[in-house]
């Protein structure tokens, strides 16, 4: 179980960290861990998952995702 920071995350998504922090405000970010009263962190894996959830299918593509 790994855990990254909310700027590997955003890093990884290819947005900013405040782009990243509005999702979290407007509710829509991934599952976060409080690491300390200044700190959080999200798993590896509630990040994938997230941003698996955000795929949307191209034009003339299923709708399902493999």
């Amino acid at each position: 179980m790994r855990v990254i920071t909310l700027q590997e995350a955003a890093d990884r998504a290819s947005i900013t960290l405040r782009t990243l922090q509005r999702e979290f405000s407007l509710g829509r970010g991934p599952a976060t861990l409080v690491l300390s009263t200044r700190r959080r962190g999200i798993l590896e894996a509630d990040f994938e998952a997230w941003l698996l959830s955000r795929r949307r299918a191209a034009p003339g593509e299923s709708a399902k995702v493999a």
